[in-house]
């Protein structure tokens, strides 16, 4: 299944769930975390990810020797860290809780230990695997980094409602800035446990169900799944998981200004 192209060809049903079909929420979870964290890789050489980062569109938060810490423009801790190490791979995710009572409530749910994270990052954290064998860690307290100066956003007219008037505008070739990390998407050989198992414990809930084309009857083989914030907004999917036969990382997203930045962005990294 090309996720990509199911994804929009079939995001949504237009009869409906029906009877019997996974409810895409647990009714009681553990905690319900707030949103995605970072994520984790380890690099062989961080000197070069740090230059391909910063070309992509990142800011460097923290750059020791074992070390590299990824951020956006906007407030908050970093998006992404990187570690050196004997290959290049994802070694796993970390979730935002509430509160650290839900870190303890989590970690005395699995009979794991809480954790300082260190002095650059604060705050705590429970790490757990999850059925696929991903590491996940759940934090909170992290210290809140400054908002940057965001990327200059474009005058666009529709409609009637004009903004710009004989005035054209040329976005330069430059990195598109990242404002924050979106979305993760991983591939699982245990798609219904692991997806049971981010619902039971952090709460998540099924925003859509993909299916094998004419087998809707034995169950869904990908599902976008959004953080529960109640009344407040959430995106559409913080995680994205797909049935597959292997259990690996398959991309994360980033949020930039528009598409202009989007664009002009991949012009310039593809240049370098």
């Amino acid at each position: 299944m090309h996720l990509t192209k199911s994804a929009r060809a079939q995001a949504h049903s237009e009869q409906g769930p029906r009877r019997g079909e996974h409810p895409g929420r647990a009714r009681n979870p553990v905690i319900k975390v707030a949103d995605i964290a970072w994520l984790e890789f380890e690099r062989l050489d961080l000197t070069r990810a740090d230059s391909f980062a910063r070309a992509f569109g990142f800011h460097t938060a923290q750059h020791r020797p074992n070390e590299l810490q990824l951020r956006g423009t906007r407030e908050g801790a970093p998006c992404v860290i990187l570690r050196h190490g004997p290959s290049n791979r994802f070694t796993g995710a970390a979730f935002r809780a509430c509160d650290e009572a839900d870190v303890l409530r989590l970690a005395d749910s699995f009979g794991a230990p809480v954790e300082p994270l260190p002095e650059t990052i604060g705050g705590l954290s429970v790490t757990l695997i999850d059925p696929s064998g991903m590491p996940v860690r759940v934090v909170a307290g992290v210290h809140e980094l400054p908002e940057l100066p965001g990327q200059h956003v474009h005058q666009f007219n529709f409609g009637r409602e004009v903004r710009r008037i004989n005035a054209g505008q040329r976005p330069p070739r430059a990195p598109a800035q990242v404002q924050r990390l979106g979305h993760l998407v991983v591939q699982s050989t245990k798609y219904v446990e692991t997806l049971n198992w981010y619902l039971d414990n952090l709460g998540m809930i099924v925003s859509d169900f993909l299916y094998f084309p004419g087998q809707r009857d034995r169950g869904p083989t990908m599902s976008f799944i959004r953080c529960d914030r109640g009344s407040t907004p959430a995106d559409h999917h913080t995680l994205a998981m797909a049935l597959g036969p292997a259990n690996r990382y398959v991309h994360s997203a980033y949020q930039v200004s528009d598409l202009d930045a989007l664009a002009a962005g991949g012009e310039y990294l593809v240049a370098q």
